[in-house]
């Protein structure tokens, strides 16, 4: 689910710029990538002069998970299953251009697009979102971080890169989910109730 989702941003915003740039077929601005691997010769010509979307930390929203789930089978019997992984996602869009000034305007446009859209599910997504590996739902908010300088300087010094024009979003509520039963019960197909007498 993280890759799905994480594609889906990345043709979405894809296209958003290209839109703005009116520049329809033009190679693609933003890209995935390992923003700490810059020292590596491959890994910075290949991210170079490109806005880099990097995975920096997720957690688990844990308030949403209580006990298992049960749901009906094609045989009638009821399947218990934990619940799924709720996660945020620390999404980091680094703005590495060579120009000053169009690593600006790129981080700009990522601001302005998140601004515009701020939700993202299969169903307001066009383009292919097909579910892969049982995944049955998919929603994905995006909030804005603001950083102190501090935590910049952290997080910085933590990807061992020198700093570039960048904004740090958190995406809510990616759901991770195999589907797997753990174990399976017979479906309750009727109720007996006795009735018992008072006695005087």
């Amino acid at each position: 689910m993280i890759v799905e989702a994480m594609a889906l941003l990345l043709r979405q915003l894809n296209d958003y710029v290209a839109h703005v740039d009116g520049s329809a077929g033009a190679p693609a601005q933003a890209v995935w990538g390992n923003i700490a691997q810059l020292d590596r010769a491959e890994v910075a010509t290949e991210l170079d002069n490109h806005l880099v979307l990097s995975l920096v930390n997720l957690e688990e929203e844990r308030a949403l998970k209580n006990g298992r789930i049960a749901a009906t089978l094609s045989a009638g019997d009821v399947g218990y299953m934990n619940r799924p992984f709720h996660l945020n996602l620390f999404l980091l869009f680094t703005a590495n251009y060579r120009d000053y000034g169009t690593a600006l305007k790129r981080l700009a446009q990522v601001l302005t697009f998140f601004q515009g859209k701020q939700k993202f599910t299969f169903a307001n997504s066009p383009g292919p979102n097909l579910p892969q590996g049982g995944i049955v739902e998919f929603s994905l908010a995006m909030d804005l971080l603001s950083l102190s300088f501090e935590e910049v300087n952290h997080l910085w010094g933590f990807l061992g890169t020198r700093q570039s024009p960048s904004v740090i979003f958190r995406g809510r509520l990616v759901v991770v989910s195999d589907q797997r039963v753990l174990e399976t019960a017979a479906r309750i197909q009727e109720l007996e109730i006795t009735a018992g007498g008072v006695g005087a």
